[in-house]
């Protein structure tokens, strides 16, 4: 289990889940302090509050790990998904939306019009990809389609490039790769 450290901006009241320090806040002995704000770490430590991070924001490290805070440590601990989890966060509606307004899907597009191979490839890889939206992703078919794809249709570098960043932003790279 890997610890994930960030900037300290919010803090844990005595260990829980960390927050922004309030504006008022009420002590369990009655006293109430409406300056958290202007106090320094040390003070505020004093008082039972202690600099924390937040979770990561969702980015990449969504598809692959999940965040527990540790009120012992007062960190986010990370902790690798299992392959079923990875594939649960795959986003496959946002990777088909996308990828359809991408220049290499033109460049699919542009192939299967003038190769009977490579129009097979891309119908078998927009079914694939729709049971995936509905929740019925195949992933075995899914890999080796998008490998043939990559091995029988051209693309430009910079289309390589697109295509890794869909894969990127939709969590794909998670559960698969571009060979």
């Amino acid at each position: 289990m890997a610890e994930i450290e960030m900037p300290r901006s919010t803090y844990s009241p005595n260990g829980a889940y960390p927050q922004e320090l309030p504006d008022y806040w009420k002590f369990a002995d009655g006293t109430i302090r409406t300056d958290l704000q202007t106090l320094g770490d040390e003070e505020l430590a004093s008082l039972g509050w202690f600099p924390a991070p937040m979770p990561p924001t969702p980015g990449t490290s969504y598809f692959t790990h999940a965040y527990e805070w540790n009120s012992d440590t007062l960190s986010f601990d990370a902790t690798e998904l299992d392959e079923y989890e990875k594939r649960r966060r795959v986003n496959y509606n946002l990777f088909w939306e996308n990828l359809i307004n991408s220049t290499a899907y033109s460049s699919i597009k542009t192939a299967s019009s003038q190769s009977l191979l490579a129009n097979t490839l891309a119908t078998e890889f927009i079914a694939l990809i729709s049971d995936a939206k509905n929740d019925r992703a195949n992933v075995e078919k899914i890999q080796e389609s998008l490998n043939q794809i990559l091995l029988n249709i051209s693309f430009s570098d910079e289309e390589l490039v697109e295509i890794q960043g869909i894969f990127t932003n939709s969590g794909m790279f998670a559960v698969y790769t571009l060979a």
